[in-house]
């Protein structure tokens, strides 16, 4: 594929996705190309440019794993030791996790912790560590390296203490150690950086047909910035990093970053998800996959006002990654791009995403086992069996907070054992995600739901 044949599949993929501004890069072959398409501020008609900013959303945890594995190799951090040795007011709700949990296991999200909230204390550098103190009063979801869940409370332990250890905020030491060895010039955290660059602006579409609108705020507070509150980049910058993972944790100078034992760790399976569709596997940062025999790394993320995806296979050495600014189009629009680009340009057999209608409902004995209540902080799922189908309801403290619709409620479609997917995307986020059951005492009643990758514990 030529540029100009990349550049038009973007052109057409943002619009036929509703994106007001997105950006595209793909590493292949030892060469980095960047496009970009849209408005990065559509009231003023600026463009989206290769060097624009986009909220990167979780994708960030990437770079926080990177931060923490420089603490390992320099011998500050070790993966196995308990957190709780590494600064003594770390609490939590259960005592048992408490005093167990790692930073294998919160990378690697095994640890138990529930996704937590979003609560902004502020520009001041002991911000992470209020959020952290906070958890103390947030119920633990599972017995830490017993199952999955996805926890944004678990990376930012993870950051906070890489700061501890350090006496350094993450802030500081993202940028001395990630950003500025990589020369990752189109990146930024806060207001006063970003100001010196080419920022996306965040939209919002109530439907297909309607103009896409300002979101009503930025982003997420600093409290927040290991797991995605804050950091901006292009898409460029994102396979920059991606290329140091296909380059034994080299920067483009040569420089080490990492060393190949912490690159090996990242990309060793640490747990197995009871879902399928967003990943197989989640490591020590990245999420792994398979696609054509390929194993696949990366990770994805959605803030306020944007979503970014970005995946590299060490086999075939390339990378790829996406930003856009409309942010629950950030998924259909990467979906749209990569089932093109893996196959054509990778040689990479990707699978397409499941759709309602081209699923025949598995055979299920007693869907009334799923039936009930389970939660996680801010949202309650409720699970109601309906002229014997299977209908989910979610009730979020969280979208209700950014002015979007609060309640979903979607038909699963079984998919076979305890994995099902919603008839409407809109449960998942748009996120293309499949959710699952798991019973942790062999009963035969689920104790816990996973929505995609998002645990929650029985309650009712």
């Amino acid at each position: 594929m030529d540029d100009r044949a990349l550049q038009e599949l973007l052109d057409e993929g943002a619009r036929k996705c509703g994106v007001v501004g997105a950006q595209l890069a793909i590493f292949n072959r030892g060469s980095l190309r960047e496009f970009a398409t849209g408005w990065r501020n559509l009231d003023l008609q600026l463009p989206t440019t290769t060097g624009t900013l986009f909220q990167i959303g979780s994708t960030t945890k990437l770079f926080n794993a990177a931060l923490v594995m420089s603490l390992v190799d320099s011998g500050r951090l070790e993966l196995d030791t308990p957190v709780c040795e590494y600064f003594r007011d770390f609490r939590l709700a259960s005592w048992e996790a408490q005093k167990t949990i790692t930073l294998r296991h919160l990378l690697s999200m095994s640890a138990g912790t529930d996704n937590g909230f979003y609560h902004d204390y502020g520009r001041g550098d002991d911000a992470l560590g209020r959020y952290v103190a906070a958890l103390a009063g947030v119920p633990h979801i599972f017995g830490a390296g017993t199952a999955f869940g996805y926890s944004n409370a678990s990376t930012n332990i993870a950051g906070h203490t890489a700061a501890s250890v350090t006496g350094r905020t993450w802030e500081d030491l993202l940028f001395e150690r990630i950003l500025g060895p990589l020369s990752l010039k189109s990146s930024g955290l806060f207001a006063e950086e970003l100001l010196g660059h080419a920022v996306a602006l965040g939209y919002a579409r109530a439907g297909a047909s309607t103009p896409p609108v300002r979101v009503p705020n930025w982003g997420m507070p600093r409290s927040c910035a290991p797991a995605g509150g804050t950091l901006c980049c292009s898409a460029g910058d994102l396979v920059r990093l991606a290329c140091m993972f296909l380059d034994q944790g080299k920067a483009r100078d040569g420089g080490s970053v990492l060393s190949q034992s912490s690159i090996d760790v990242m990309h060793a399976p640490q747990v197995d998800l009871p879902t399928q569709l967003m990943a197989q596997q989640w490591c020590c940062g990245p999420y792994r996959k398979v696609w054509g025999g390929c194993a696949i790394y990366g990770h994805s993320g959605t803030n306020v006002g944007g979503s970014s995806t970005l995946l590299w296979c060490p086999e075939r050495q390339v990378a790829i990654a996406m930003t856009v600014n409309v942010a629950a189009q950030g998924y259909p629009l990467a979906e749209l791009i990569f089932n093109v680009v893996f196959p054509k340009l990778f040689d990479i057999d990707k699978p397409t995403a499941l759709v309602a209608e081209s699923i025949t409902p598995a055979i299920v004995d007693d869907l009334a086992r799923f039936t009930g209540t389970f939660e996680a902080f801010g949202t309650v799922m409720r699970f109601t069996l309906e002229n014997g189908r299977l209908f989910a309801t979610e009730d979020s403290d969280l979208s209700r907070m950014h002015g979007l619709e609060p309640v979903r409620r979607s038909e699963l479609i079984p998919l076979g054992g305890a994995r099902f997917l919603p008839r409407h995307p809109a449960l998942s986020g748009n996120r293309l995600w499949d959710v699952a059951f798991w019973d942790e005492r062999g009963c035969g009643q689920p104790t816990h739901y996973l929505g995609g990758i998002f645990a929650f514990r029985r309650t009712g």
